[in-house]
Order: structure tokens, then sequence, then C-alpha cells
């Protein structure tokens, strides 16, 4: 299955969900009693309000252990005897990682995660009253009966999410916000706009996305760019540029790269409506870990926790790990849960198969930037997200010609709870489409290089709200250094994902987003509900 349909049933393919239409979502209070040192939101100080340094990606300590396991092992006095037998270890603490531990909580489990904060790259902040995300930033709402929708009524939030439709999109041009984006707002009602977006939901309703369909065979060997060209000949330009933007910030990728099959797949789905939570999808997360340590026990989830090695080992595995004081330890487990990246995977399995190993090499990964403005006051928001339109596509970057855009799009982070706070968040989004990028990034003067460009690109927003320089309260810069599996055109029906994602000894499995090379919450969340029915 693809994007589109973790969001559907089999049996009903053409309705959008029965979640109500009027947000729920009116404050932080469950939030703020349940934050502690290490759940996916984190709880700021007034005096942070701006960060120093980048939020986001603990570099330092995996980089300094992963590149010579053997050696630090080695240097600890060598591996301990097992101190601990469990039924489950899940490595890695993200949604992957997160929705395997809540759908075997009732196992004795634990879950290791190497940050010291739960929720992986779906983390949020707090600040004040004021919830937003430093990750990912919505749902495309599922339907009430799919696997999500039952999450989310388990977790008793299926109507605590501000909803906007695809007919509201609105975009950024010329100074000031364009809405309905689809009805051709910024471009004189075009009527490549209706045409375009009829066909979205013609895509969204009736092609086949299973994986072996001829329709997936046929459109993962095209590029999203070639597959507009074919049906769209000469299309408005704002519309090529809207492609463009939504392919870097969704995927890290450029639509003349990109598969039209995934492509398809993340953008049809979004004619229905997002789902908008206080603080994006870490609010999700929150919940998930929540109920994970209720039922499970608090030490079912592991925050600071190292993993060095996962070796099968007679009818199970065992589990070598540093804890947050330094220590090593290790568990014997029947199953172990990989729900990390398959390239920090691959370090961690000594016995995993040549074939495999030498797959991985084939995965791409990107990196992204997330930067959130604080406001001095409450602001009445245009709409939940925005991409920021100059009327002409930009070209493909590269490490050479990197463009000279910023974000591409904007997510108000306190509108799910409708600007009721003390300060309004803008969400900015810089998905940055080109391999190598985070040498850059790991570049000393990089914090402050991206923090004066957004805070000079973000003016011609500011202006169109009434807004100044001046009404800027802080601005928080986070690095995700390698977030995204990038959905190259051929990777599905190469099988390459399929070959990296194989289980190991029956014992160890994989579950993360780059299962399929899908980066969004659904594809981690489906990855984790089949390893976990395996496991059951």
């Amino acid at each position: 299955m693809q994007r589109r349909d973790f969001l559907k049933t089999t049996a009903t393919l053409a309705a959008l969900s029965s979640l109500p239409t009027k947000t729920l979502a009116q404050g932080s209070s469950w939030v703020s009693k349940n934050l502690t040192d290490d759940w996916p939101i984190a709880r700021l100080s007034d005096n942070e309000s701006s960060s120093i340094d980048f939020n986001g990606d603990n570099i330092d300590r995996p980089h300094d252990i992963l590149w010579n396991i053997d050696g630090y092992i080695e240097k600890q006095g060598g591996e301990p005897k097992v101190s601990e037998e469990l039924d489950v270890v899940v490595v890695g603490g993200g949604i992957g990682g997160l929705s395997s531990a809540y759908y075997l909580r009732h196992k004795k489990i634990a879950l290791l995660e190497q940050d010291y904060r739960l929720g992986g790259n779906t983390k949020g902040e707090m600040y004040k009253d004021a919830i937003y995300s430093i990750g990912a930033a919505y749902l495309a709402e599922p339907d009430a009966e799919s696997q999500l929708g039952i999450l989310l009524r388990e977790l008793d939030i299926h109507d605590k999410a501000r909803r906007e439709t695809g007919d509201e999109t609105t975009v950024f041009y010329n100074k000031k916000f364009a809405r309905p984006f689809w009805e051709g707002a910024s471009a004189d009602a075009h009527a490549d706009f209706k045409k375009f977006h009829a066909r979205l939901k013609q895509i969204f309703n009736e092609a086949d996305f299973g994986f072996e369909s001829d329709f997936a065979k046929e459109y993962d060997q095209m590029t999203a760019e070639q597959w507009v060209d074919k049906e769209f000949p000469n299309i408005h330009p704002h519309i090529k540029e809207y492609m463009q933007l939504y392919g870097w910030s969704s995927f890290c990728g450029s639509i003349d790269e990109l598969s039209a099959f995934q492509y398809l797949g993340f953008i049809s789905s979004e004619t229905g409506a997002l789902l908008a939570y206080p603080g994006g999808n870490s609010y999700v997360a929150q919940k998930m870990a929540i109920q994970i340590r209720k039922d499970a026990g608090k030490e079912s989830l592991r925050s600071g926790c190292m993993v060095l090695r996962v070796k099968a080992e007679g009818a199970g595995a065992t589990v070598l790990y540093v804890d947050g004081m330094g220590v090593l330890k290790k568990i014997k487990a029947n199953h172990v849960v990989m729900a990390c990246p398959k390239f920090v995977a691959r370090r961690l399995l000594p016995q995993m198969p040549k074939q495999q190993d030498t797959t991985i090499d084939l995965l791409p990964y990107r990196a992204y930037l997330v930067g959130n403005i604080i406001t001095k006051k409450p602001i009445q928001s245009p709409s939940y997200e925005l991409y920021c339109l100059t009327g002409k596509m930009p070209p493909s970057p590269t490490p050479m010609k990197r463009g000279d855009r910023s974000f591409t799009d904007i997510c108000f982070g306190t509108w799910a709870q409708e600007e009721k706070t003390q300060h309004s968040v803008l969400t900015l989004y810089q998905g940055i489409a080109y391999d190598g990028a985070r040498q850059f990034l790991f570049n000393p003067a990089s914090h402050d290089k991206y923090k004066a460009k957004y805070l000079t690109d973000i003016e011609p927003v500011l202006n169109a709200m009434g807004l100044s320089q001046n009404d800027i309260h802080g601005i928080r810069m986070t690095r995700w250094g390698h977030a995204l599996p990038v959905a190259a055109k051929g990777l599905l029906a190469a099988r390459t994902a399929q070959i990296a994602s194989a289980s190991i000894h029956d014992v160890i499995h994989f579950a993360n987003q780059d299962n399929w090379m899908t980066p969004c919450f659904e594809a981690a969340h489906q990855a984790a509900i089949e390893v976990s029915s395996l496991i059951k």
C-alpha cells in the first residue's frame, strides 16, 4: 500500500471520513500536565524564545560512537552479560518505534531511543501556552475505519484536530494571500487549476495504489514532472511551481527525480482534508507515549539509550546498548524491531545479508530545516498551511547551484489552537532537495546564517498580516540532518526498499517510513502495524 491507501480501508475508497469539521483543540491543558524531560513535546522556559544553536538532531554522540562501535565497546571493558529478558525490544523512538511499542504494549517490551527525547523527527515544543511542531506538521485525514482512524479514536483525539480541506488551499503570491488556490485565485481563475485539482481527486478516489498494480508499475517508472508534462502540457506556471515546492517540502526532492506514483499518492490525498493538532504530529506521538507507559510501565520507553549491536542468537536476539548514564547493558529478546533508518540499522546488524546491506546503499536520504517564528501577540492566521510562490518554477537545486529560496511553505503553528494563546507561531519548512546538504548544515555558522535568511524572507508575509520585524518575539531553528527518505523514481518498481526491509532470521524486523521510502507518519505507522502483527 501507498500513503493514499494508508488513509483508507479496502472497502471504502470514495468517502472522506466522518471526523468532525469543528475544532475541539481549544487549549493545552492535557499536554502541560504530561510534560517531563523526555516526552515528544518539550516545555521551554520563558527565556528560550530564540535558539542559539540548532535543535533537532543530536549529532555528536551517535557520530562518535557509531563510526567505531568495536572500539567503543572495547574501551568500556567489553560486552556485559545479559541482564534482562523481554518479549520485544524496539530500536528507535520515532513514529515507527512508538507505533510498534503501542501495538505491542501488552507484552514485556523496551523501546530504546538514542536521543534524550522521544518522537524522532516528530517532535514539538511548548512556549508558554503555544504548542508547535519542530518536525512533521499534519496528517492527511484518514478514513474512520482505517487503522490510523482507529488509532486516533483509541487515543481519544479523533475530535481534537482542526481540519482544513483541499478546497481551502491558500498560497502567498504577489505580497498577498490567494485563496482558494485550486480555483485559480492567484491567476484570474485560469481553467488549468480546476482541471488539475479534479484530476488529483479522480486519482485519489479511483487509482489502484497497490504496489503490484499496473498503475504502480507504470507511474513509478516516470517522474512527477514527466507525468504532469504528459497529462497537462503547457500547464499554468503557478501549478508547476507549486508542484516543485511541494516536492521539496514533502520529499526533499524535485519533481524531475521523484516517483510519480509516490508523488501522486501524497498530493492526491491532500485533496481531502488535513488534520492539524497543537504541536503537529508530536501531539499524536505524545499521546501514544503516555498510553505505552501507562500500560507497559515507565521503563518501557527508555530515552538516551544508544544501541550498539543487535544479533540473532538461538531462538531470539540480543541487544547491546549504552544507557543514558554511559553503562553498557545487554537484553535478550524474542524479537527486535529496528525502527531506525536503514542506514543506521546496517551499522548495528553484523548478520545482515550482503545483498540487503548493499541495497541499503541505494536508498537516498536528505536534510530538512524548520524555523519557528514566535510573535509577540496572537495573530489571525490566513490558513493552516500555505506555499510561497513567486510566479516561476525554480530549477532543481544542486550542491553547486543551491538557488535563492529558503523556506517553501509555512504552517501556522498555533492555528490548531485557534490562536487562543499568548503568542502565535509561524513554522517555516525547508526541505533541502539535493545530496550532501548535511555538510553545509554542520558548519558552525549555519544556524545564524539560516536564521538571518528566514527573518529577511518572512517580512513580506508579516507585512501582509499587518506585522513587522518588531512584532517578532523570537525564532527557533531546528535541523534534521538526514530526516527524509527520498521517494525517487523506480525504487519501488525495483523492489529496492522491500529488499532492504526484509526480516533477518525471522527475529529482527524493520518498521520505518523507509520500508517504502514514503516519508510520512502514515507509512511509519503502517510499517509498525505489519511488524507488530507478525510478532503477535
